[in-house]
C-alpha cells in the first residue's frame, strides 16, 4: 500500500507553498480550482465545498504534498492550546539533504526550530511549524523501507518520511491500518524515542506507538497516556486548519476497488460513492475514530495532471488569497452583541465572531447554555453576559440602556432571539402570539432604538436580523410566527432607509430550517434541516460584506418566490401540504 499523499488546509495557500519551496525545496506541481461543488462535497464530506488546491512534490516517485485553500465552508483555525497529543494529523517528518542549511532557511521564514537539534551527529532531528501550525520534523537520519521507493528528483532537497496520527485507541487504529489497509510494521528501533518528545513540546510524555510501512513511508500511530489529547473540537471538519488526511494510491484500478471493497467490509463509512472518472478515481473513508483516509485512484498516464510531477503553479489563480479569511481580519467588528446567544444558531455565531477576537455582549434568558458558552468564548475574547426575558419588553429596555452606557463601541447586533410556537386558530392563544411578537420582533425595535444612537454617533454599525423564509408567505398553523417574522424584515427595511446615510448598515436573514430545538419543535414537516454551523458560516460571511438579504437554502427560497406567484388557491393548498401540526393542535385548551 503506497502513501501517496498528504494533504494540509491552509488559511494562505500562496505562503504556505512558498514555506515549503523555500525551506525544504519541494517543487511545484501545478494545482487546480475545479475541487467546488455538489461532488467535492459528497467526496470530502463537507458542505458547500470549494477550493483551491495547489500540489508540491518531493524527490520520490507519486508522492505529494497537497494544499487546500477553502473558500467554502469556513476553516476554522487551530485552536491557540492545541498539543502535538491531541487527537488528529500532528506531524509530517521530512528527511532533509542538510539539516543545519533547512533549519536556517526555517529561522528566515519566521519558523525557527522548536527546541536545539537533539541526537547524535548523523542522526540529529529538529521540529518546527509550518505557517499553519503544522508540526514539521526535519531529519538528518533517513529511515527506509526494506525496498525503498525509487527516488527519480534526486536535485530536490527534502523527502517526507512520516506521518503522525495521535489516536484515542492505538489497537482500533492498528486495526484500520494493518488489517483493513495491509500496512506492514516497522521492523528494528522505534521512529521515535521518548527524548523526542521534547522536540515537539511535551517532554516526559508517556505514549504508545506503532510504526506502519506504507510502501516507503512510514505511518506513525501514536497513543498519548500522559499527558491525555483532547478530542476532535465539536463540529470538527477536515477542511478546519492545518494536516486534514492522508492519501494511498493506486496505478492500478482493480488495486484501488480491491482496498475499497476491504474498507467496506470493515465497516468504514464513506462520504459518498466512489467517484470514477476514467483516469482516476477517489474515495474518502472514515474510521470509527474519526480519522479521514483517502484512496486514489490515477492512471500512469494522468499523473502529471494530478500533481505528482513537477510543473508550475497555476499563473492564473483567481480564488487563491481571496478566501473568507482575508475578509474576516479584514472587515471584523471590535464589539457584537448577539441575542438569544444559548440558541443553536446563536452560539455559532458567537463562536465565529470569537475566532476574529470579536468581543461578545451574551444576551438571553437566564440559564446553563448561557453561562457555559461564557465561559466556553470567555478564554480568547472579553465576553459579558445579560440575562433577559425577551417577553418582558421593559426589562429589555433596561438591559440594552445599560448596555448602551456600560458597553460603548458595540459595532454590531446579532439579533438571534426567537419563538415558533404552532397555534391553531380555533383554539388562539393571544397572550402567548403577543409573546412570540414580543420576541421575534418587537424586542428588536426597543434595542435598536437605544443602541442606534450611540452607532450614529460613532458613525458605523451594522444589525443582522435573523427572520425566517415562513416571513416571505403566511402558513397555516404559524400565524404569529409568519406574522412576526414578517414584521421584523419590515423593522430592518425601514430601519435601513432612515438609518444607513448615518453609517448603519442592516442584513436580513431568511434561513430556511436549521437543525435547533425550536426547528424540532414546530409545525412543519421535516424532511431536511441545515446545521447550525453551516447556517451560522452563510449569516456570518453575509454580515461581514454586509449584504442587504440573505436567503438559503436557494431551492427552497425558489419555492417560496415561486408560491407567492401563485394564486392564492393553489398556495394554500402548498402550504398546506407542507405542515405536520401536532394531533391535538385544534382541541386544545385556550
Amino acid at each position: 500500500m503506497r502513501l501517496s499523499q498528504i494533504a494540509i488546509s491552509t488559511l494562505d495557500l500562496r505562503r504556505t507553498q512558498r514555506w515549503y519551496r523555500s525551506v525544504l525545496g519541494l517543487a511545484p506541481a501545478g494545482g487546480t480550482n475545479l475541487f467546488f461543488g455538489p461532488l467535492a462535497s459528497m467526496v470530502q464530506g463537507v458542505p458547500r465545498a470549494a477550493s483551491t488546491c495547489w500540489w508540491l512534490v518531493d524527490r520520490q516517485d507519486m508522492f505529494q504534498i497537497e494544499l487546500f485553500e477553502f473558500r467554502s465552508p469556513l476553516v476554522r483555525p487551530t485552536p491557540e492550546d492545541w498539543r502535538p497529543c491531541d487527537v488528529g494529523y500532528t506531524m509530517i517528518s521530512f528527511w532533509v539533504a542538510d539539516l543545519d542549511r533547512a533549519i536556517e532557511r526555517a529561522a528566515e521564514a519566521g519558523t525557527p526550530p522548536l527546541t536545539q537539534p537533539a541526537g547524535p551527529d548523523g542522526a540529529r532531528r529538529a521540529c518546527v511549524r509550518d505557517p499553519e501550525g503544522v508540526l514539521v520534523e526535519l531529519m538528518e537520519d533517513d529511515p527506509r523501507a526494506a525496498v525503498p521507493r525509487a527516488r527519480p528528483r534526486p536535485e530536490l532537497g527534502a523527502v517526507a518520511r512520516s506521518v503522525t496520527l495521535s489516536v484515542p485507541d492505538l489497537e482500533r487504529s492498528r486495526r484500520l491500518f494493518a488489517d483493513v489497509l495491509g500496512l506492514e510494521v516497522v521492523d528494528g528501533p522505534a521512529l521515535h524515542e521518548p527524548e523526542h518528545e521534547e522536540l515537539w513540546g511535551l517532554e516526559g510524555a508517556r505514549r504508545e506507538s506503532l510504526a506502519l510501512w506504507a510502501d516507503d513511508v512510514i505511518v506513525e500511530l501514536v497513543e498519548y497516556e500522559d499527558p491525555r489529547g483532547k478530542p476532535w473540537p465539536p463540529g470538527y471538519r477536515i477542511s478546519d486548519q492545518g494536516l486534514l488526511n492522508i492519501a494511498f494510491g493506486f496505478r492500478d484500478r482493480g488495486e484501488f476497488e480491491a482496498a475499497n471493497r476491504r474498507c467496506e467490509d470493515a465497516g468504514l463509512r464513506a462520504n459518498g460513492p466512489p467517484l470514477r472518472l476514467g483516469a482516476w478515481s477517489v474515495v474518502y473513508v472514515n474510521d470509527e475514530q474519526g480519522f479521514s483516509v483517502e484512496l486514489l485512484h490515477v492512471e500512469p498516464w494522468y499523473e502529471g495532471r494530478m500533481g505528482f510531477r513537477p510543473r508550475p503553479s497555476p499563473a492564473v489563480a483567481p480564488f487563491a488569497g481571496r478566501t473568507p479569511a482575508r475578509l474576516r481580519h479584514r472587515r471584523r467588528f471590535a464589539r457584537a452583541l448577539v441575542t438569544g446567544a444559548a440558541g443553536g444558531l446563536g452560539s455559532e455565531l458567537c463562536r465565529l465572531a470569537a475566532e476574529d477576537g470579536t468581543a461578545l455582549v451574551l444576551m438571553d434568558r437566564e440559564g446553563e447554555g448561557l453561562a457555559g458558552l461564557a465561559s466556553e468564548l470567555g478564554r480568547g475574547v472579553d465576553v459579558s453576559t445579560h440575562a433577559v426575558d425577551f417577553t418582558d419588553l421593559e426589562a429589555v429596555e433596561a438591559s440594552a440602556a445599560e448596555l448602551a452606557d456600560a458597553r460603548p463601541g458595540i459595532d454590531l447586533v446579532l439579533a438571534c432571539a426567537g419563538l415558533d410556537r404552532a397555534q391553531s386558530l380555533l383554539r388562539f392563544d393571544w397572550r402567548q402570539a403577543r409573546d412570540d411578537f414580543a420576541v421575534n420582533s418587537l424586542a428588536n425595535l426597543v434595542l435598536l432604538s437605544r443602541l442606534a444612537p450611540a452607532m450614529a454617533d460613532q458613525g458605523a454599525g451594522h444589525v443582522t436580523a435573523i427572520a425566517s423564509l415562513a416571513a416571505l408567505v403566511g402558513l397555516p398553523y404559524e400565524v404569529p410566527y409568519s406574522a412576526s417574522k414578517a414584521a421584523l424584515a419590515s423593522i430592518v427595511e425601514s430601519a435601513r432607509a432612515e438609518l444607513e446615510p448615518k453609517g448603519i448598515t442592516f442584513t436580513a436573514v431568511f434561513p430556511g430550517f436549521v437543525d435547533t430545538p425550536m426547528f424540532r419543535a414546530n409545525a412543519f414537516k421535516h424532511t431536511y434541516s441545515i446545521p447550525p454551523r453551516d447556517a451560522a458560516e452563510r449569516i456570518y460571511m453575509a454580515t461581514l460584506r454586509r449584504r442587504e438579504t440573505l436567503a438559503f437554502p436557494a431551492r427552497e427560497y425558489a419555492k417560496v418566490r415561486l408560491a407567492r406567484m401563485l394564486p392564492a388557491r393553489l398556495r394554500d393548498r402548498l402550504t398546506r401540504e407542507a405542515m405536520s401540526p401536532p394531533a391535538e393542535i385544534e382541541s386544545r385548551p385556550r
